[in-house]
């Protein structure tokens, strides 16, 4: 994995693949909850927007584990 930051999960919420989702999901649960490791998610609105609507369209999937 790469260095995790906003604009990594930005990109890898896109991804469509449901095993994909799962992980970069539990990546990003593990990101957000250690602002050690999650300084930009203030500094940079913008993106933390885009990651948000991106999440919104999971929690509409079809696949129950995805919206989980």
């Amino acid at each position: 994995m790469e260095a995790a930051s906003m604009d990594y999960f930005c990109e890898q919420v896109q991804q469509k693949d449901v095993g994909r989702r799962m992980q970069v999901g539990q990546e990003l649960l593990e990101y957000l909850g250690d602002p050690a490791r999650s300084p930009d998610v203030e500094q940079d609105q913008q993106r933390l927007d885009k990651v948000i609507d991106e999440l919104t369209a999971w929690v509409n999937s079809s696949n129950f584990k995805v919206r989980l």
